[in-house]
């Protein structure tokens, strides 16, 4: 794959994955909240106003990249998201995964590595 679209495939995953944390982090705010204020409490929040931006901003990206990318080279980078996700979880959520998630990682990282190779 062409250095700039591989960059901008990367760009799109990393994008992906913080909108995924900014979700998180949205649905922290609003876990207390039983009915619909909850909704409006969320829709105000700014870092789940962000995530939308970013997985809006991601998907016109990724049609970007897909106009010169086949989809079978593009898409095994997605599954990047399974190593970023829960690493940022880990390092800045305080969220704990045990031994079988990262070898399951670990596998996945590894099919990457054979489809794109």
């Amino acid at each position: 794959m062409n250095p700039v679209y591989l960059g901008m495939t990367l760009l799109c995953v990393a994008a992906l994955a913080a909108g995924q944390v900014l979700f998180k982090l949205s649905a922290r705010h609003v876990a207390g909240a039983q009915d619909i204020s909850g909704l409006l409490q969320l829709a105000l929040y700014p870092w789940f106003l962000l995530s939308l931006v970013l997985y809006g901003g991601a998907t016109l990206l990724w049609v970007w990249i897909l106009r010169k990318v086949p989809l079978t080279a593009a898409y095994p980078f997605f599954a990047l998201t399974f190593l970023l996700v829960p690493l940022v979880g880990v390092l800045f959520l305080g969220e704990r995964v045990d031994m079988h998630y990262w070898l399951g990682v670990g596998l996945i990282m590894g099919g990457i590595w054979i489809t794109v190779a």
